[in-house]
């Protein structure tokens, strides 16, 4: 008797290794656990993958002119493959920057200021555009405080109720045919409710006609406009607003807050769904990117070579820079005394971002996770790896 429970004490401990050694079980990575960052990156990383959900973890750190890369998960759950460098994800709001960027260099080349009404890049007489006498100028659309309403279009409610009980595919085919026309239309009825420049509240539509502007300016789409950009001024060849159906496959796999797949669908650049509210998408523009790609961004926004970069980072609002204040479309704020430009992404379809830098210590990341648990996790993975390694 004393030797069956000497044998089911020791397959009870032996069970309860087999348990513990599962649960403790190491995340997938390619972290060499070399040097002091490498150690702190582990550490936040491994905090991160432990959220019920989270799938797959890039982390990108510019530190002192030199870049290093790390990767966490899958890319595809139950494959085994880490997420790689050169695949495509959605930059979610990130995209902005973008924008801002080519504002920036429309003044660098002196085709518009910053000062400058919209209503001069528009064709036809838009009266509404303006508050009290007061226009609506470039740089209000670019510091979110425009006046703009936060929507181009509200559809009746017997209409969003049709559409609120379509699959996601049906939804976004809904709104797919708006386009550059659409708004142009819809700007005659816009309503501005504040005086411009005064009052800051983000507004993802307001970018959308900040598009539309610079497409009128350089009377060629924003796609060629941008990409061009990319590729002659940062070297950066694989970030575009649309992707050819070819190169589909080379996109890291989304997934939501519970862990189910979310299908690819492209997000054009006027205004599509809202897949969280079913409303008129206020999202803004969208764009797709590497890893790769993403730290050349990273080094141009700490190195401030170009000039429509470093322009882009000139503060244009906020009374109080200690507390909040904003570029062309780039966050400001003073963390622990240091100066910081971020810019966060929910896509909504399967990815969160976040890209952030500190000019003073030459220090960045670039953040992307393939799920969309907790957009304010991934800044928090940002702000413990900045205070680690700084």
């Amino acid at each position: 008797m004393k030797i069956f429970y000497a044998c089911l004490l020791s397959l009870l401990l032996l069970h309860n290794q087999l348990t513990t050694a599962q649960i403790v079980q190491p995340v997938l990575t390619d972290n060499p656990l070399k040097s002091h960052l490498d150690s702190a990156v582990q550490k936040g990383a491994a905090a991160y993958m432990k959220n019920a959900g989270a799938v797959g973890l890039l982390i990108g750190v510019c530190k002192d002119g030199r870049n290093y890369l790390y990767s966490y998960g899958e890319s595809v759950k139950g494959t085994g493959r880490l997420p790689q460098y050169d695949q495509l994800f959605n930059l979610g709001s990130v995209a902005k920057t973008f924008v801002g960027t080519m504002l920036a260099d429309a003044v660098i080349e002196k085709k518009v200021k910053l000062t400058d009404d919209i209503r001069l890049y528009l064709p036809g007489k838009y009266p509404n555009l303006q508050y009290q006498e007061h226009p609506v100028r470039l740089v209000d659309i670019a510091s979110h405080t425009s006046g703009m309403p936060g929507s181009a279009r509200d559809f009746p409610a017997s209409v969003m109720d049709s559409v609120k009980k379509l699959p996601l595919p049906g939804q976004l085919n809904f709104y797919l045919g708006y386009n550059q026309d659409s708004l142009l239309k819809d700007l005659h009825h816009f309503k501005i409710d504040t005086i411009p420049g005064t009052k800051y509240r983000y507004n993802g539509n307001a970018m959308e006609v900040l598009i539309l502007l610079l497409e009128h300016i350089y009377k060629q789409p924003y796609e060629v406009l941008v990409t061009h950009y990319l590729k002659t001024h940062l070297g950066m060849y694989d970030t575009r607003t649309r992707i050819p159906v070819a190169q589909l496959g080379r996109f890291i796999q989304g997934y939501d807050g519970a862990g189910n797949a979310i299908k690819w669908y492209d997000l054009k650049a006027y205004p599509s769904a809202d897949i969280n509210t079913n409303l008129f998408y206020p999202g803004g523009p969208s764009m797709n990117s590497t890893m790769n790609d993403m730290m050349k961004y990273l080094q141009a926004q700490l190195t401030e070579n170009d000039p429509a970069v470093k322009l882009s980072h000139q503060l244009v609002w906020g009374s109080n820079p200690k507390d909040f204040a904003i570029g062309l479309n780039w966050m400001y704020d003073l963390e622990d005394g240091v100066k910081d430009y971020y810019h966060t992404g929910d896509t909504g379809i399967g990815f969160n971002t976040i890209c952030e830098f500190y000019p003073t210590e030459q220090l960045g990341f670039m953040i992307v996770v393939n799920d969309n648990i907790d957009q304010d996790k991934v800044s928090q993975l940002e702000n413990e790896l900045h205070k680690a390694v700084k």
